[in-house]
Order: structure tokens, then sequence, then C-alpha cells
């Protein structure tokens, strides 16, 4: 890191000379310093007596796990006793908080954290169940992969707020699980579904799981679909994380400073990647998943609710649903309903998630009871696609018929139509969500303004696809509409497929 990957390293460690007059400074002084490899060092010296490591990290990274407010109240102390003759002496007893609590500042974390436990303790149980480890050493060294700490928390770093970082432990965790079913001897197609919680909030979630997918769903957090793993390519799509008040903002929104002379520590570094950045920092309320039930007055429009501005109408984006599950042998349905209201008006929402043996479709049914029939309620339900990157030609929105509407970074406003795709050459999937009436569509990238070693960047999250409707209720006041899910990975299983016969001739 610190010999050319940080920023301006390279200048100062080898273009500046900073290695050479070190190594000169080694060879100058032999007479009374002498280098050693740690075993060298071992084997030629007794112990001196025995330590116990306590638990910590470094003091930047324990002043970042606190929340943003007492980073604000801590960085202010360091700089009003910076001066004091008696820092010195006090600052050894001054510490910021636990690095646990990345957790509770990142829930989108939280959720990569016990997603890794529930793969672990599914390993853990083959093993109890009698498989070997021979058949279980792939499996666990993918569990260890997914364990690499740099996409767990946040500071001078991207951490978190990359996504490649977050996709890639989700790839190694879904790419484990896959290994264990595998292990287990789960061939075909198959179908199995279980409430249990599996985040860890005392509250139970469901768990919709077949050969093709992986839903996961918080029937307490607004009935969202808070993890989509496709496993094929081991891709979770709900993979985004939630866009956060930072104590470096304050930073941002006071614009660019010069960073002269010396090399900087990467701790202080004030670098801006592109303009404008103070302009579109943005927080979000409520976590940015997928089935996020929103009412809004009957002009509202894209640009508010892009910019998080919009008036929401009604009680249900994170209210508890209550959760029936129901299973066939071919297929599994989660069923959810929450009485609310929107405005004044008392609303019931059911919906149900539907997956079948061997699908790579969800299929989602919604049911609006109360509706008035005459004054329509705008409708929408808001879907979070991650893991596809904006910006990108290959990657873009496409009509029905095949056309192209522009790159996954677009704000669209699209009118009556019943399908829209979301193709990703690279990785060789294709989202497709239709629905069984006319329907409007909003979509926006969700862009986050955070901190890496480089400085200050904007970071798509997601695709926000937002299919929405002017309803109004039938003679008994329901309102209904069916739209299904379709993921497609055919491209890639046939590449993979190309590789395979390429590698074996």
């Amino acid at each position: 890191e610190k010999f050319g990957t940080w920023p301006d390293t390279k200048r100062h460690v080898y273009d500046d000379g900073w290695l050479r007059r070190f190594f000169d400074a080694l060879r100058e002084n032999q007479s009374w310093l002498r280098t050693a490899t740690l075993a060298e060092a071992v084997d030629s010296n007794d112990a001196t007596g025995k330590i116990y490591l306590p638990e910590g990290s470094y003091r930047e990274m324990t002043e970042w796990a606190l929340p943003y407010e007492k980073q604000h109240a801590y960085e202010d102390l360091r700089h009003e006793f910076h001066d004091d003759p008696r820092w010195d002496r006090v600052q050894q007893f001054v510490r910021g908080g636990f690095w646990r609590n990345f957790k509770v500042r990142y829930p989108d974390t939280d959720d990569m954290y016990t997603r890794m436990l529930m793969v672990s303790q599914r390993i853990e149980q083959a093993s109890q169940h009698g498989l070997s480890d021979h058949q279980l050493d792939d499996a666990r060294r993918e569990l260890y992969r997914g364990q690499c700490n740099c996409s767990y928390w946040h500071g001078a770093f991207g951490g978190a707020y990359l996504p490649h970082l977050r996709h890639a432990v989700y790839n190694h965790l879904i790419a484990a699980e896959n290994l264990v079913d595998e292990a287990f001897g789960k061939q075909g197609t198959w179908i199995e579904s279980y409430a249990n919680d599996f985040n860890l909030d005392g509250l139970a979630e469901v768990r919709l799981a077949n050969d093709q997918l992986i839903c996961l769903l918080a029937p307490h957090q607004g009935g969202h679909i808070y993890e989509l793993d496709v496993r094929p390519i081991c891709l979770n799509l709900s993979a985004s994380l939630d866009r956060h008040p930072e104590a470096y903002h304050r930073k941002v929104l006071a614009g660019p400073s010069d960073n002269e002379g010396q090399v900087s520590s990467i701790h202080d570094r004030v670098v801006f990647k592109q303009a404008g950045l103070d302009q579109r920092v943005q927080y979000d309320t409520y976590r940015r998943k997928s089935l996020i039930d929103h009412f809004y007055g009957e002009n509202q429009g894209l640009e508010a609710v892009a910019a998080g501005q919009a008036q929401e109408l009604g009680s249900f984006v994170e209210a508890p649903f209550q959760a029936v599950v129901r299973r066939n042998p071919d297929r599994c349905q989660v069923k959810l309903t929450h009485d609310g209201h929107v405005g004044d008006v008392p609303v019931r929402i059911t919906k149900g998630v539907t997956l079948e043996a061997g699908s790579d479709t969800l299929e989602i049914a919604y049911l609006l009871d109360g509706v008035p029939n005459d004054q329509p309620l705008h409708f929408g339900v808001e879907f979070n696609f991650a893991g596809l990157p904006g910006g990108a030609d290959d990657r873009y929105f496409a009509t029905g018929d095949g056309s192209h509407l522009g790159n996954l970074s677009q704000r669209l406003e699209l009118s009556d139509i019943d399908q829209l795709d979301l193709i990703d050459e690279w990785q060789g999937i294709g989202l497709r969500l239709t629905a069984n009436r006319p329907t409007h569509f909003w979509t926006f990238p969700l862009e986050s303004v955070s901190q890496s070693e480089g400085g200050f960047e904007l970071v798509q999250q997601s695709v926000v696809v937002m299919p929405r409707w002017y309803v109004l209720g039938d003679m008994d006041g329901r309102w209904s509409v069916t739209m299904s899910l379709k993921l497609d990975t055919s491209v890639a299983m046939s590449r993979r497929m190309e590789q395979l016969l390429a590698a074996t001739s």
C-alpha cells in the first residue's frame, strides 16, 4: 500500500528517493544495526515474557467506527487539544469506538456478515451429517474468501461503498453454498422454503430457494426482498448500500482545498475526483431493497422521487407485514399482508412471491383492498438492482422488442408498457420485469458520494426500477397486478460451456 498503491506514494518512495535513502541508511549503520527475518529473530532471542493482545484497531479505525456525529465531536476534540502541552500524555487514553459498530452503521454490511454466518453454519451442519472434509474443502475455501474484511467497513478507503468489493464477498459466499448443496447430492430441479432469524435481529425472515435462485425476504421490514442470489453466476442483485451521513461530508460540502508540498497521510487527504460532488450528497431514509411499496401524489414526478424529496402518502415502506409460507412439492410462496393507510384512506396490501422448482423467475402478485373508485392512487413498487454498473454501453435498458433505451445510469420515464429489460452483456445476464397490465416505469441510478484512497467520488450503488400505476378500485374496492421477474443467465452459461470445451480440447 505505502510503496506505490496509495496515491502519491510512488513519487515519494521511488521518484523522490525515500527507498534508496532508507537502504543506504541500513548499510551505513550495519556496524550496530543488524537486519534479520522474523524467524531469525525468534531463533536468536529468548522470550522476555508473555503478553495478551487486546481487542483493538489502529486509532483511525476506531474513529471511523463511531456514528458520524460522534466522529465530528472526536475530530473537533483532537484539533482543540492538539497544541495543548498535556495532549502527548493524554492522547494514549483517547480512543474512538468499537470495530463491530460498523455493522450498526451499515446494515447492508451486517446483512453480508450474517449471510456469511449462514454459510458457515451450513458447512458445519454438512460436516456433522458425515460429509468429509475433502468434500467440503472447496466450500470452506470460498467461505474464507468471503470473510475478506475490507468490504465490511469504511473509513479513508472505499471499503463497503465499493460495489465490486461487496459483490466479490457475495460471489464467494454464494459459490460456497452451491458447493454445499452439491456435496449433499442435490441434483436436477428442486425447491425449498423456510422461515428463521437469518440476520440475527430477533425476528423471522423467509428464505425461498431452488437450483437457480435464493430469495430472502424481511416481512417485518416492509416485506422487502433484501437478498436475491442468481446462483449460476453467484451474483446477489440486492447487494446495494444505503447512503448514510459521513463525517467527511462536511469536507465535501466545504469544497476542494490545495494539497501542496509533502505527501499527506492517506487519512488527511482532501481530493475531489470530479466536480460538483457537494450538489450530489444525498441520504436514504429507508433501506434500498426491492418490493418497497410507495404511494405518491397524483402529479409527483421522477425528479423529486430520485432526489428523495417526494412526499410519501402511504404507511407501507418499512411497515411490518404478516407472513404466511405455503409449500408444495414443486413451488413455494410467501404471502405478505399489511393493513395501513394512504392519507386518510385505510388500505390493505397483500403481496405474494412465488418460486417454482427449476425456475429462474419470481412471480410477484399484488392485491390492494380499500382502494377508492373515484380518485386514483399513485402506487409504485421500488426495485433496486445492484451489481449492474451504469455508464457502460454493454449494460443497458431495453424494451420488449430489443430497442436500447440507454445505459443503466439513465433516468427514464416510460408510459404504458408491460415489459422492461435490463441487460448486462459483460456478465451474461438479462433481467426482464413484466406486468399483466399497462405500466409506467421510472428508472434512475442510486449514487453515493463516498471516500476512497483516491479521493471523494460518486459511486453507483444500484439501479432503481419502479413500475407504477394510477389505481382505481373496482366495485369491491380492489385492484391487482401480477408481475414476473425473470433472471436469464443463458448467455453466461453458454460462455462457460464454451470455455470448458476449449479447456478439454
